[in-house]
């Protein structure tokens, strides 16, 4: 980090500013000066904010995610085998500088013995390790038993267990809709999830205009349509209700497009 003193002399001064809004007073201001270890004591206040413990003030660092993701693996027993989380130490790639690109380390789960399939298996456990991190969560019922007749990939998209680390732009090609703009190289889908599970505060930070609603693109939802009959014509959305501070996952037709949504994509060197 820079040093203090490159500052200059305006920032200095609405730095000051900033801080007599707060409530500091010359006489604050002299104990602070005259008494050091007041200072160490504002400056490890500041350092343990999100701001500075976060990249971006909103994305957990690759390390934190490798170890909580090794504390999931243990207690919801998805069977990851170490060498996969060696093999994700080895391989964290650079973090882009864009604001809303993520790094995140995606978990791919294998089938359950005589249950879920991985797609599936994927997709529940990684939103309700989201779920869990809120407030508050809502989910749209027909996920509640979303198997193969209700929940697939993009056509084109394989899913392979173990740990891949994706980098994800969250804020790409907003007041697009899927339907335009998705295919099976640049589409994301359970690293959407990821990243709801693994970078809560940027989730709660999701306003609609500064960071975008989202979509997971490389899903696919089959909706009852009445007439028409099951309709694979829909795809999962992400984002957080900050009044009720609820996340909430639902589905819309992926025709649909506004300006408060975005289509994540793969960010690719």
């Amino acid at each position: 980090m820079a040093n203090l003193f490159t500052l200059g002399f305006g920032k200095v001064s609405d730095l000051i500013g900033k801080l007599a809004e707060a409530g500091l007073t010359a006489e604050m201001a002299e104990e602070i000066r005259k008494n050091p270890g007041l200072a160490e004591v504002i400056v490890n206040s500041l350092k343990a904010q999100s701001a500075f413990t976060l990249v971006h003030g909103l994305f957990v660092k690759p390390e934190a995610q490798i170890a909580r993701v090794r504390e999931l693996n243990l207690e919801r027993g998805w069977g990851i085998a170490d060498a996969c989380f060696l093999e994700a130490e080895k391989s964290i790639p650079k973090w882009p500088e864009d604001k809303l690109v993520v790094v995140t380390l995606v978990p791919y789960l294998d089938d359950e013995k005589q249950g879920r399939k991985g797609v599936e298996r994927t997709f529940h456990e990684l939103w309700e390790v989201a779920a869990k991190q809120q407030h508050a969560s809502l989910r749209n019922d027909v996920y509640d038993k979303a198997g193969p007749d209700k929940l697939r990939l993009l056509k084109g998209i394989e899913h392979k267990p173990g740990l891949r680390w994706e980098v994800i732009d969250m804020g790409s090609q907003r007041t697009r809709s899927p339907e335009h703009v998705r295919s099976s190289e640049k589409s994301p889908h359970a690293g959407v999830l990821a990243s709801a599970a693994l970078h809560p505060q940027w989730v709660k930070s999701i306003d609609g205009e500064n960071l975008p609603y989202i979509w997971a693109p490389g899903y696919e939802v089959c909706v009852s349509s009445g007439d028409l009959g099951d309709q694979w014509w829909y795809a999962p959305r992400l984002g957080f209700d900050r009044g009720g501070r609820k996340i909430w996952l639902h589905y819309k037709s992926r025709d649909f497009s506004d300006c408060y949504w975005a289509v994540p994509s793969f960010v690719r060197e």
